[in-house]
């Protein structure tokens, strides 16, 4: 009965993407889309998970759900040796395409029409990859697990997926859509109608079309996001280790250098999670929320490192300036400092989402098609901006077996 219901999502998520692909971007045909894909993996991979490039080169590297192959070439492209997992032939076709036109070696890929429960292999790689696709199955902790096993001990998994807190609204979105109509044509009228707005943003800053805006969002039956602690769990669950992750979620609370006393992440479970607070009521640049904050810091931060300066390379035999640390200390105890600056904005941005939501809930239960609308133009943060956040990315490494 599992196994049926499991074949019945992927059915009708390919159904799906058969009909609009979620990934594809038009990048033989301009060099400014080509580039825009090339520095978006390269800035993820590289300077945001801290994936050195050369940890591709000759490295064995499996993908699930490639999809048209934009995002993964450049695995190819980096030197990986690469096996390509994809169920949708149309996407696999075009991913063929896109792969002998910017990386020609036949030598370096081979592409299995697959799915990625179905896929077998006795070969263990150096590098699992999905990016955006195991929340999309039935049993994210299955597919989870299955990815995990074709990993040598030491390799690393790179996966992207959405959380739970991050894509709260977009979820809402989905409920508020279906609770009006669950028929494919009515539900793309339907996005229209409700967020016409938000698919504004995301058709400009997301570079896909609107379609596939609409079918990946809301058509798409099925979105089933962890929690960071769900993902801590399958982790160790998985005998995987957290290497890195964007957005970070390893807070910077922690105080301790390479201490022998280590801290394992599932300890501080509820900590690591303070983010999603922010993911959920995200709605701005990131620069729109931090700079300000940033200048509420100066003074604190200028008086931090004049204090801890003084001392800093001191010779044997030199004497410190007391006077000078006494009043550097009575200037840091006079700051009118808010402890919680940092999270003020979001904390703001978060109380009145959720005074909002309840509003949108009570007029939802009205089936007021008119009044649901109204809640949405006027709210102050929901569905404004970003409308939360719609992925995260994080690199495991695989343990040695004791």
């Amino acid at each position: 009965m599992k196994d049926k219901k499991l074949r019945e999502v992927e059915s009708a998520v390919l159904k799906v993407y058969r009909t609009t692909n979620p990934s594809t971007y038009e990048i033989e045909k301009s060099k400014q889309e080509f580039d825009h894909v090339t520095s978006f993996m390269e800035n993820l991979l590289f300077n945001k998970l801290k994936f050195p490039s050369k940890m591709f080169k000759d490295a064995s590297l499996l993908d699930f759900g490639t999809g048209t192959g934009e995002n993964s070439l450049h695995y190819l492209i980096n030197g990986a040796q690469c096996t390509f997992v994809e169920i949708n032939t149309l996407a696999s076709e075009r991913a063929d395409f896109i792969f002998k036109k910017y990386a020609p070696d036949p030598t370096k890929y081979k592409i299995i029409k697959n799915s990625l429960f179905d896929f077998r292999s006795d070969d263990k790689f150096d590098i699992v990859a999905s990016l955006g696709v195991i929340h999309h199955t039935q049993n994210k902790e299955r597919a989870f697990k299955h990815k995990v096993s074709f990993l040598k001990d030491g390799g690393f998994m790179i996966l992207g997926i959405a959380n739970s807190a991050g894509f709260f609204q977009r979820n809402l979105q989905r409920q508020i859509i279906y609770s009006f109509s669950t028929d494919e044509n009515e539900i793309v009228m339907l996005a229209e109608y409700f967020f016409s707005q938000s698919l504004d943003r995301a058709e400009k800053f997301g570079r896909r079309s609107r379609k596939a805006i609409i079918y990946d969002t809301y058509v798409n039956p099925c979105i089933d996001t962890p929690t960071i602690k769900e993902l801590i769990n399958l982790f160790n669950d998985n005998n995987m280790s957290l290497y890195s992750s964007w957005p970070p979620i390893m807070p910077s609370l922690i105080g301790d250098s390479a201490t022998r006393n280590s801290l394992d992440i599932s300890d501080i479970a509820n900590l690591i999670s303070i983010p999603e607070i922010l993911w959920i009521a995200h709605n701005k640049d990131d620069r729109d929320h931090l700079i300000p904050i940033n200048e509420k810091l100066n003074d604190l931060i200028t008086r931090v490192n004049e204090l801890s300066r003084h001392l800093n390379n001191r010779e044997p035999g030199s004497n410190i300036e007391n006077n000078f640390i006494i009043e550097e200390i009575t200037k840091l105890l006079s700051i009118n400092f808010n402890s919680s600056v940092i999270f003020e904005p979001y904390i703001k941005t978060f109380m009145t989402l959720l005074f909002d939501v309840k509003k949108l809930i009570t007029a939802l239960n009205t089936k007021d098609k008119r009044q649901v609308k109204k809640i949405i133009d006027t709210s102050e943060t929901l569905f404004k901006g970003t409308s939360g956040l719609g992925m995260n990315y994080f690199i495991g490494t695989k343990n040695p077996k004791p």
